[in-house]
């Protein structure tokens, strides 16, 4: 029974899946709690710096072999940024009534940080640009040919890159880094493994080098971040899996009902090629699902059924389109392929036709809610909303917000440096001046 297989495999993936499926508001909630727990450690960070500095000034000036090691030493004592996972399995704790959040609300007061900090609004819009890079990096459209691997390799590192920075901050994670990790750990998780010479190499041409030793070390974070639950499931299998179905369903007697052809095609019988567009098109709305968070809301299975829904008001928009231009004595084949004549295929009904037996019609009403909730979350991608990296971003904003997350990364020290190296220049300048007058004199 092909609606029993279409059931079981749904099923498995919701189960492997359920750890990383959280609502909107469970989504809100652990990356504001990320954003916080990266505030504590600036603030610790900044806090330790005061300390180390009024330490050096206490102790008065200093050989430079004692500076030497007494630099090397605090550098060894530096806190460095610790790495989160409680977004695994978070809906679940949420559902048992474990609520982590209870006791942790307050706002953290920054005054004492020397940059203000990131809103988690602002985190996410870093997330959502950098996954969005990650299929020039790695995938079928990858921009250096040696690492142009399937389109499940682009889906992993990106599912990695977003389950990482619901738990963690761009501001102790440079996501640039993190997203180069993804795509090399997600390239092992596939069998697909790349040489990271070649990552390193293609960071480059796409101006944002990051180094072998930068790449490792994020990998190693990356790994903890995600609490080593590296096994992703993606639409596309869903896709193709309901494509060969109706191959063969809508040639059957209780299937021939649910696709119909535009006028002059009525009586035209379907066959497999018919359904080409359909396919591709649904692989393409789901590209743009695979760098939202669209995957952290809903299974493979119902982005994959919404995401052929989508399709097939898109193709059906698109060709009643050219059929108006084409009544109203336009060309509208003018330098282009003829396009093929695309059926109309109610695929909620196909839905309801697959799963007949009594027992399921609770079950079946549940998934076309979930599937309707899916479409309008499908629909909504093309204005860059869900955190899409394909579409929407201003990056006027992005630009403010990433000079001010690497600063939160690194200003603090920056600036201390920078004060030091002020401060030497201005006294041996002065230095300077008096051997001249010296000199002179």
């Amino acid at each position: 029974n092909g609606a029993a297989v279409v059931s079981a495999a749904s099923s498995e993936e919701q189960v492997l899946n359920s750890k990383w499926l959280l609502s909107e508001s469970q989504l809100d909630l652990c990356r504001t709690r990320a954003n916080r727990e990266g505030v504590r450690y600036l603030q610790k960070l900044v806090a330790f710096q005061t300390s180390a500095s009024a330490d050096a000034a206490a102790a008065g000036a200093k050989d430079d072999v004692k500076d030497e090691k007494t630099a090397s030493s605090q550098e060894q004592s530096k806190p460095g940024p610790s790495v989160k996972w409680f977004a695994s399995g978070y809906s679940q704790r949420c559902m048992n009534g474990d609520n982590e959040e209870e006791g942790d609300q307050a706002e953290e007061d920054t005054s004492a940080l020397p940059n203000p900090p990131l809103t988690p609004q602002e985190e996410l819009l870093l997330v959502q640009f950098y996954s969005g890079k990650i299929p020039d990096l790695i995938g079928p459209a990858a921009v250096l040919s040696r690492l142009r691997r399937d389109v499940k390799v682009t889906a992993t590192a990106s599912a990695l890159f977003r389950r990482f920075y619901l738990s963690n901050s761009v501001m102790t994670h440079d996501p640039k880094a993190m997203m180069v990790a993804s795509a090399f750990l997600a390239s092992k998780v596939e069998d697909a493994t790349v040489d990271i010479r070649y990552l390193e190499e293609a960071t480059k041409q796409m101006q944002a080098p990051v180094t072998q030793a930068e790449i490792i070390d994020a990998e190693i974070a990356l790994v903890s971040g995600v609490h080593f639950e590296l096994l992703c499931f993606h639409p596309y299998k869903t896709v193709l899996a309901y494509t060969e179905d109706l191959r063969t369903y809508l040639k059957a007697d209780q299937g021939k009902v649910l696709a119909t052809f535009p006028p002059g095609n009525e009586d035209r019988p379907i066959v497999g090629e018919d359904l080409r567009p359909l396919h591709d098109e649904a692989r393409r709305v789901v590209d743009d699902a695979c760098v939202s968070d669209v995957i952290l809301l809903a299974s493979p299975g119902q982005i994959g059924l919404a995401a052929m829904v989508v399709a097939n008001e898109d193709l059906q928009a698109e060709q009643q389109k050219r059929e108006q231009a084409g009544a109203s004595g336009g060309d509208t084949s003018k330098g282009e392929p003829q396009r093929p004549i695309v059926p109309n295929i109610d695929l909620l009904g196909y839905l309801d036709s697959r799963f007949t037996d009594q027992g399921y019609e609770k079950a079946r009403q549940e998934l076309r809610s979930r599937i309707s909730e899916t479409c309008d979350m499908l629909r909504a991608l093309r204005e860059g909303k869900y955190g899409c990296g394909n579409h929407g971003i201003d990056m006027a904003k992005l630009k403010e917000v990433h000079k001010r997350s690497k600063r939160c990364r690194s200003g603090a020290e920056k600036t201390k440096k920078k004060k030091k190296k002020k401060r030497k220049a201005e006294e041996g300048g002065d230095g300077e001046s008096e051997a001249k007058k010296t000199k002179a004199s």
